[in-house]
């Protein structure tokens, strides 16, 4: 496959992040001129995402980005949504992507806002950092225990067939948990 939108903002992405690392105390503020670009990319992943993921068996979904009022998130993330499911309260499929700029971690979630009951991977259990990290510098912005089918895709990604491919078992999964 052919490098898509999806692959070159994912990405790019990874490169703010690599040039942006998440630091704690030290916020990014959102109306810095330099945001533009982590902002066009977000919102480049989300239109890409929208094409790709419009509908899936038949059902509408919808895409949420991470967007800050003041400060950008520690986490950036792309959220695909089935019917009925918000960011802060839902099962869906995220991309989440790693402090450091290393890549994402992809896969079925439970909110980590509202617990679901859900049986989740236990990725992080010291605070040690992961190959791939995406917990953020509060308790409410640490994600890497909430996903029951956690991949790692890596920067650079250079082909998609295989975050395709986890995207499509992970919104099976989704919905199979919201039946």
């Amino acid at each position: 496959m052919i490098n898509s939108p999806i692959t070159d903002y994912f990405n790019a992405i990874c490169e703010f992040r690599q040039g942006h690392p998440v630091v704690k105390g030290h916020p990014l503020r959102t109306n810095d001129p330099g945001m533009m670009t982590i902002r066009d990319a977000l919102s480049g992943l989300k239109k890409g995402l929208q094409k790709r993921y419009k509908e899936f068996r038949d059902i509408d979904l919808t895409i949420e980005i991470s967007r800050g009022i003041t400060n950008l998130p520690h986490v950036l993330y792309a959220c695909i949504l089935p019917p009925g499911q918000l960011v802060p309260n839902g099962i869906y499929t995220v991309i989440c992507f790693d402090v450091l700029g290393r890549g994402a971690l992809v896969g079925c979630v439970e909110s980590k806002v509202t617990s679901k009951g859900l049986k989740t991977v236990q990725r992080k259990r010291s605070p040690g950092l992961l190959s791939i990290d995406v917990d953020g510098a509060s308790e409410r912005t640490k994600y890497n225990n909430v996903f029951v089918n956690p991949k790692e895709f890596y920067y650079p990604l250079e082909n998609e067939n295989a975050l395709d491919l986890h995207i499509k078992e992970s919104l099976e999964l989704a919905l199979s948990l919201l039946t």
